[in-house]
C-alpha cells in the first residue's frame, strides 16, 4: 500500500511539471520563430521577390535561453529548479507587464508588434500561473519532501 501511494503521488506530481516543461517548450520554439525565424524568412521572401527591404524586423531576445534552461532543470526535477523557476516567473512578470503597459499606452497595430504582442501574453499567462503552481505545491520538485510525504502516508495515524 506504501509504494501505491508513492506512486500516485509521484504521478500527480508529474503531471503538473510535464505541463509547464511543454509550455516552456512551446514558448522557446514560439519565440524564436516569431522573433527570428519569421522576419529573417520575411528578408529572404522579398529579396527573392525584387524588393529592397530595409532589413529583417529582428527581435533580439534570449529570454527563450532561460526558458529553456528552466525547462530542463524542471524535466530533470533539478534541487534548485524551484528556486531557479520562482526567479524566472518573477522577472519574467514584472517585466513583461511594464513591456505590455507601455504597448498599451501607445499600441502599435503592425503586423509584427502584433505578433510580439501575442507573445507577451502568452509569457505573461503562462508564469503567472507557474509562479502560483510552484507557490503552492513546493514538494512537486523538492526530493526530500516527496520522500517524507510517501514514509509519513504509510505510517498508522
Amino acid at each position: 500500500m506504501i509504494g501505491r501511494r508513492a506512486r500516485d503521488a509521484g504521478t500527480r506530481a508529474s503531471f503538473p511539471i510535464a505541463g509547464a516543461v511543454l509550455g516552456l517548450v512551446v514558448m522557446v520554439t514560439w519565440t524564436l520563430v516569431i522573433k527570428f525565424l519569421a522576419p529573417l524568412l520575411y528578408l529572404v521572401s522579398q529579396r527573392a521577390a525584387g524588393s529592397a527591404p530595409t532589413g529583417a524586423p529582428v527581435m533580439w531576445d534570449f529570454w527563450w535561453v532561460a526558458h529553456l534552461a528552466l525547462a530542463w532543470r524542471l524535466w530533470r526535477r533539478h534541487p534548485r529548479a524551484w528556486t531557479f523557476g520562482v526567479v524566472v516567473s518573477a522577472l519574467e512578470i514584472v517585466i513583461v507587464t511594464v513591456k505590455l503597459v507601455a504597448y498599451l499606452l501607445a499600441p502599435d497595430l503592425s503586423f509584427w508588434r502584433l505578433l510580439w504582442f501575442t507573445n507577451k501574453v502568452y509569457v505573461l499567462a503562462f508564469f503567472l500561473v507557474l509562479l502560483v503552481l510552484l507557490m503552492r505545491r513546493r514538494e512537486w520538485l523538492d526530493p526530500t519532501a516527496r520522500r517524507n510525504a510517501a514514509t509519513s502516508a504509510g505510517a498508522p495515524s
